[in-house]
């Protein structure tokens, strides 16, 4: 698979549903602030959200999103110019937090011990994750290329740490990702980027990513800087993503630029400082062109609070002049249009908790522990709001029932797919998988639905 456009073509072509069986709900009358007001200080697992503001996915199967690009590891691995290579990792990074385009409901905090599994003939790779940790709560995954591993495997653990404010809240995913490619014997790390969700007082929600990722390549110093750009109503650089990937001494050899809601792309570095000059200055004039026909002096001035609104981007990305001999790593694939009836999902998202009657017949048999057996979540997605809200509230009893008795046992859980181990490069304590998965072995799986 050598594009998004294959991947796309592919997706559709072996899509089995292409809609959830109901729309999602109206919110209209439902104030998020009433609610988060709240929850200031408390973990990002323990607010309690009413079910209408979900989505009907766990965050195990929503975390599945990340590596639906993986052909791009591939692409990686079959190059021989460490650069390149690089180049790959680094479009990888981005594109794994493209599926939230739009994406502001929440997932369902998985239980613990809880497990998600993907494999699709047509997609060249296979995924699990289980939920290994209830307080903190961490989610570990791990993604394999579809030769068991052979070419590559991406890994890590996820611990969403969230921070209010009066008007925003900021999400802060904790957790080294790593990414090994054998062949080459290359070992990557880095960790996800900064979100936050603006307007949770007043206003249309609207979120942007920002921060610095670094992308270290352990195995030859290399290094790749990403800078996802804060928002401002100067610059109008909503979404944008600069970086440059750096050799062992510290040098720059190559410029990347991009939307991570677009494409990637990659520059020369000889062009790319005079290439960021120019995208600077056009930004600019955007920007006064905009101020110019804003009606309302208060609310487009520079400066002004861009909680207050949401932002309102007028330049095509599409219409980007790239210098001579840019490279396009990586472009998202198209959103369905009538996606935001349906939570805005993908084509791919709509696949996530769909288990049929042939998939049973077809598949291996799952864990009793996957996400598709939550029934709260099976239920929402039929459309039962208040049904499924009894059903998580029940199963969030089980789950504290089950940890006080093993609390009273002075019992401590210990998760069946992963394990923690010292970071083999950088020494950090990671959970790893105890490689027991794909054994299918579920003798041994507790009951948590």
């Amino acid at each position: 698979m050598a594009s998004s456009d294959n991947l796309y073509s592919s997706l559709k072509k072996h899509a089995g549903r292409t809609k959830l069986p109901v729309s999602m709900f109206d919110r209209s009358q439902i104030s998020i602030w009433s609610i988060l007001k709240q929850c200031i200080g408390k973990e990002l697992s323990k607010i309690a959200m009413p079910i209408a503001w979900n989505e009907p996915v766990s965050f195990l199967q929503r975390f599945t999103e990340n590596v639906l690009y993986s052909y791009l590891l591939d692409k990686a691995d079959e190059c021989s110019d460490p650069i390149m290579r690089m180049q790959y990792v680094a479009a990888f990074v981005v594109s794994s937090i493209a599926s939230n385009i739009d994406r502001l409901s929440k997932p369902f905090n998985p239980l613990l011990g809880e497990t998600y599994e993907f494999t699709r003939d047509d997609l060249p790779f296979r995924y699990f994750s289980e939920q290994v940790s209830h307080h903190p709560p961490v989610s570990a995954f791990v993604c394999d290329s579809k030769d068991g591993g052979a070419r590559w495997k991406f890994y890590g653990s996820i611990l969403p740490k969230a921070k209010f404010s009066v008007k925003n809240m900021e999400v802060n995913p904790k957790g080294l990702l790593t990414l090994e490619l054998k062949r080459h014997k290359e070992v990557y790390t880095w960790e996800s980027v900064t979100c936050t969700i603006h307007n949770i007082v007043v206003g249309r929600l609207w979120f942007e990513y920002h921060g610095t990722v670094e992308i270290v390549n352990h195995s030859n110093k290399m290094k790749t800087v990403l800078n996802f750009k804060p928002y401002s109503w100067s610059s109008k650089e909503l979404h944008k993503v600069e970086g440059y990937i750096l050799d062992s001494r510290k040098h720059k050899v190559r410029g990347l630029y991009g939307y991570w809601t677009e494409a990637l792309y990659s520059i020369d570095i000889e062009h790319f400082e005079s290439f960021l000059k120019q995208q600077k200055k056009e930004a600019k004039q955007a920007s006064k062109n905009s101020q110019y026909r804003a009606t309302s002096s208060a609310a487009s001035a520079e400066g002004a609070d861009p909680d207050e609104d949401v932002p309102d981007i007028d330049v095509s990305h599409e219409q980007l002049n790239l210098p001579p001999n840019s490279l396009t790593l990586w472009r998202i694939i198209p959103k369905l249009e009538y996606a935001d009836q349906y939570y805005n999902f993908s084509i791919f998202s709509m696949a996530l908790n769909e288990w049929t009657e042939e998939d049973r017949k077809t598949h291996p048999p799952l864990p009793p522990t996957d996400s598709r057996f939550r029934p709260d979540i099976r239920i929402m997605e039929e459309g039962n709001i208040d049904r499924a809200g009894d059903e998580k509230t029940r199963l969030e009893e089980k789950q504290r029932q089950v940890r006080q008795a093993m609390e009273k046992r002075r019992e401590h859980w210990q998760p069946r797919w992963f394990r923690l181990a010292k970071h083999e490069v950088t020494g950090d304590e990671v959970w790893v998988s105890n490689e027991k998965y794909w054994q299918r072995n579920w003798s041994n799986c507790p009951d948590i639905y």
